[in-house]
């Protein structure tokens, strides 16, 4: 049975239709929870708005009744920044999902936040353009989540981050007022960037209801290579000399432990390619030239083979591409299947520190005998290391997560990096915001969530502690 006030249930009800809320215990089940592991709060209610203007009553409801406000896109995050953990209402975006417009002339994709990212990628590639964010959950993740948590993914090597792509916003702020931020124009300094203050909020501060997306031209060619090393340190050595010594950008270097390839294989249930190796690199070519990119390609094998490599694959194919990529996208996935509950840190360091990150992860994993395991973003530093709970008892695991945890995040501040380059704080990681910010800065967001949000209802307790 549902806490909420009487009059609120009636009001929402003359604002959406029935079949768009949930009270229903067993039905909330499925928005008490994201990808973050051993987490879980059941909202008092979900609440589906159609458009905006339902949005915005409801955002003002909730401020006239005191009730705070969950928003949750797709439900694909790992920090829990969509868990209802104060209760209220969750406001799932799900049914915002509409690509609007894509503006050719002016490389702007108009859209609401429930759209699942992949499919933005494939609308505008339908018109020769490109969004390259590119999140491993790109299939199932929407763009407001990605908005939200300032999404990196793959190709941010290359083409940047999420905020680099966000040209506008519709939000809902506090206590329902509906404001429009940024347009089509490339140049706009006229105050402050409140679209960069609200990229990476994580729900804290308002809710989109529209978005606008920088486009570039869409590639003609792609190549990517797979190469083999003996060890760790060359793997990382390798990559971060490809720019320096080649003059060559890629699009995206993703670096895949052995550990994680023996997993994979159980998961998947096929043998995975240059699986002998202690580490692999995958690099990703691109541009519109054919003979430039086949040119590129050639001389990044070479300089790979040059730093060590056993061995360099090369998928210059479609099929051979996507076979490649699904293994790097089902990282998760297959790290799951072997351990259900992980501790999943996305630890950011300067690219040149990453060796050190890698050999110091290792290091805190032998001392406290842990499963610890790397993956992901190697050319811009951003790297996925998780801890495998496999057969702890639940006080084994409680002890071990809290003595490990801390540790890594600091080794990554040590390494003047931070502790998270693209999960976000959310829920799970507010108790740590202090390794990586320290109290004058704290204070000072907080003070900028008080000043936009004073009731705090706009997903409390998540990112500082």
């Amino acid at each position: 049975m549902t806490k909420l006030p009487k009059k609120f249930i009636d009001s929402i009800s003359h604002i959406v239709s029935a079949d768009s809320t949930i009270y229903d215990d067993d039905a909330l089940e499925k928005y008490g929870c994201d990808e973050t592991p051993e987490l879980f709060a059941l909202p008092d209610a979900v609440i589906i708005p159609e458009n905006s203007a339902q949005v915005e009553k409801i955002v003002r409801l909730c401020y006239k009744y005191n009730i705070s406000i969950t928003p949750r896109g797709a439900g694909t995050g790992v920090a829990g920044g969509a868990v209802p953990v104060a209760g209220g209402i969750v406001l799932s975006l799900e049914r915002l999902n509409q690509i609007i417009d894509i503006d050719r002339k002016n490389l702007i994709a108009v859209v609401q936040p429930g759209v699942i990212t992949g499919n933005i990628q494939r609308a505008v590639a339908a018109e020769n353009l490109y969004y390259p964010p590119d999140p491993a959950s790109v299939d199932s993740c929407s763009i407001g989540g990605n908005i939200a948590t300032c999404a990196g993914g793959m190709r941010a090597f290359k083409y940047g981050v999420t905020k680099k792509f966000v040209q506008g916003l519709e939000v809902i702020m506090p206590p329902g007022e509906k404001i429009k931020l940024g347009g089509k124009m490339i140049k706009d300094v006229s105050g402050y960037d409140l679209i960069g203050i609200l990229t990476g909020s994580e729900g804290t501060l308002g809710i989109f209801t529209e978005i606008m997306l920088r486009l570039v031209p869409l590639p003609k060619y792609s190549v990517d290579l797979l190469a083999g090393f003996e060890n760790v340190a060359d793997c990382a050595k390798a990559a971060l000399s490809i720019v320096s010594e080649t003059g060559i950008q890629p699009a995206a270097m993703e670096f895949i432990e052995d550990e994680i390839v023996e997993i994979e294989e159980i998961f998947l249930e096929r043998k995975m390619p240059l699986s002998g190796a202690k580490a692999q690199l995958i690099v990703s070519v691109d541009g519109f030239d054919e003979q430039t990119v086949e040119n590129e390609y050639m001389r990044v094998g070479e300089h790979l083979f040059a730093k060590k490599a056993t061995d360099v694959l090369v998928a210059n194919n479609r099929s051979n591409s996507e076979l490649l990529w699904e293994a790097r996208r089902s990282i998760r996935d297959a790290l799951r299947h072997r351990s259900p509950d992980i501790a999943a840190e996305d630890l950011a360091v300067p690219p040149t520190n990453t060796p050190d990150l890698l050999a110091g992860v290792k290091r805190i994993g032998e001392l406290h005998n842990a499963k610890i395991v790397g993956f992901g973003h190697i050319g811009d530093g951003n790297l996925h290391i998780d801890l495998l709970r496999d057969d702890m008892s639940d006080e084994q695991w409680r002890l071990t997560k809290e003595k490990i945890v801390p540790e890594l995040l600091k080794l990554a501040v040590k390494l003047d990096g931070t502790i998270t380059g693209e999960h976000g704080i959310g829920y799970i990681k507010r108790k740590y915001l202090h390794l990586g910010r320290n109290n004058f800065i704290i204070d000072r967001m907080q003070a900028i969530k008080s000043s936009i949000d004073p009731m705090n209802l706009m997903n409390p307790q998540k990112i500082f502690p």
